[in-house]
């Protein structure tokens, strides 16, 4: 699947999907944004997805509730999702005053985040109820 923004790609690292939010997710973009998080998800040749934010310079409660959704949904398929950064300071800021960094796994750097993906799949699945006994 290759997206048609430049604001939004898929690319793969080894077993991982990294999907690249970049500059502003405009509104009419949030449906393809969903598309390719649910691709990442379902993709038979990865086991986990990045979400890549370093080059996102705005996000609002809209793009948010995306990211939520993805979230989700890789929950319930004990997949591990995992944002990355350095993220932009209006970027952290939507994510503290939301109180999603104490839900969302957000790691600092992409090397962080693909080291946290490494750790949960070492842990083995995952669900909504985290990782099975």
């Amino acid at each position: 699947m290759v997206p048609d923004s430049q604001s939004i790609e898929l690319t793969h690292q080894g077993r991982l999907a990294v999907v690249s939010f970049r500059d502003t997710i405009e509104l009419e973009e949030q449906d393809e944004a969903t598309s390719v998080l649910a691709h990442a998800r379902t993709d038979t040749s990865t086991a986990a997805t990045l979400l890549d934010l370093a080059e996102l310079t705005f996000a609002d409660s809209t793009l948010l509730n995306v990211i939520l959704r993805a979230h989700t949904e890789h929950q319930r398929a004990a997949r591990p999702f995992v944002l990355t950064g350095p993220y932009h300071s209006g970027v952290q800021r939507l994510f503290e005053i939301t109180g999603v960094t104490g839900v969302l796994e957000l790691a600092a750097t992409r090397d962080d985040g693909v080291r946290r993906v490494q750790d949960l799949l070492d842990a083995g699945p995952t669900g909504p109820d985290g990782p099975a006994s």
